[in-house]
């Protein structure tokens, strides 16, 4: 996401705290859920194998979080029954029928000399700590609009949000682009932070959960919804408590970095959709500083990885933070504008 800035505007910089969709809209200025390389080393970490398309359900039936059962992330012990003892899943447990090209963590950077440019699609590489470029976006979206958020289904496709509110499929292969029939602003929805997450840990059925609203500008309360597919239709739930960026698991847990929050200090937090709650929150504010310009935000590997800058950073850095509250800059100034990461369902749980 973005957060306006003087000097930078649209894109993901400008779109996490846009004042307003207009004012996203109208600007034109760059300020705006990869494992790297095809190394042997991922192979060690999880084994994926098979190619069909499983993806998002909605939560038709019991999805993690809606108000029909236990709402995922609940604290009553074990949550959403996962194991205590997490292991990754390997290719006969549940992501048996994940692609390769799902396990990675994706980003996308807003092209800082090119600010009419809609900026490009990349790989991230946690363990290497590696960026690797797969392509320019070239989406047919609205005059001068760039990234906002972006989130990776099961099947490897990333869902990239605009500033203009459009929503674009995106391969995660070449970076190719094209429109779906995502309605802008449904709901209130004008631009949001997203994460696909899986309905229980042992279906491969997940869904789109959303954060957002017409922005802090706007002067109304951001809330969390989620996306029902294939109608592409947002359903909302709940109030929250800031503009987080969010992440699912295999574990069928929601996960989200509120760099500015509502109330509190910047933080990581187990959030249970139904409600908008917040547990096991791990504080971040020791190490994130400024006001936010720039941030995205993905699990991998028991691990998650923060994309920041703020406003008076050159460019973003990125910070690993552990659950037991570690929290570490890995990356300090990547000489990248990055306002958007994006990490399916099929992301190893833990490395082991």
């Amino acid at each position: 996401m973005t957060a306006p800035s003087s000097s930078i505007s649209t894109s993901r910089l400008t779109s996490r705290f846009p004042l307003t969709l207009s004012t996203v809209l109208a600007a034109a200025a760059v300020a705006a859920s990869a494992c790297g390389s095809d190394d042997t080393k991922k192979d060690e970490v999880i084994v994926i194998d098979a190619n069909s398309r499983n993806v998002q359900a909605g939560p038709n039936s019991t999805p993690n979080g809606t108000p029909n059962g236990t709402p995922n992330g609940t604290p009553n012990g074990t949550p959403n029954g996962t194991p205590n003892n997490e292991n990754n899943p390997t290719n006969s447990g549940i992501n048996a029928n994940c692609p390769p090209e799902a396990r990675p963590v994706y980003i996308v950077e807003a092209d800082i000399d090119n600010p009419a440019a809609q900026g490009s699609l990349v790989r991230f590489d946690p363990q290497d700590r590696r960026f690797t470029e797969i392509g320019d976006l070239s989406c047919p979206a609205m005059a001068g609009a760039q990234p906002f958020s972006m989130s990776v289904d099961r099947a490897a496709t990333a869902w990239v949000l605009y500033g203009s509110g459009e929503m674009f499929e995106v391969s995660t292969t070449d970076a190719s682009c094209k429109a779906t029939a995502f309605g802008a602003g449904q709901s209130g929805y004008d631009v949001f932070g997203m994460g696909f997450v899986l309905n229980t840990p042992t279906s491969e059925e997940e869904t789109l959960y959303i954060a957002g609203g017409a922005g802090p500008g706007a002067g109304t309360q951001p809330r969390i919804g989620y996306i029902r597919f294939p109608d592409l239709t947002v359903s909302d739930v709940e109030a929250i408590a800031g503009w987080p960026e969010m992440s699912g698991t295999a574990a069928a847990e929601l996960w989200a970095f509120f760099p500015q929050p509502l109330t509190g200090a910047a933080r990581v937090s187990r959030v249970v959709p139904a409600t908008g709650e917040e547990f096991d929150q791990i504080p971040v504010d020791d190490v994130i500083s400024g006001d936010p310009n720039a941030w995205a935000f993905a699990h991998w590997g028991g691990r998650f990885y923060l994309f920041y800058k703020s406003q008076t950073d050159a460019s973003s850095s990125v910070f690993e933070v552990q659950k037991d509250g570690a929290v570490e800059e890995i990356m300090p100034d990547t000489g990248r504008y990055i306002v958007g990461a994006g990490v399916s369902t099929c992301a190893p749980l833990i490395i082991q």
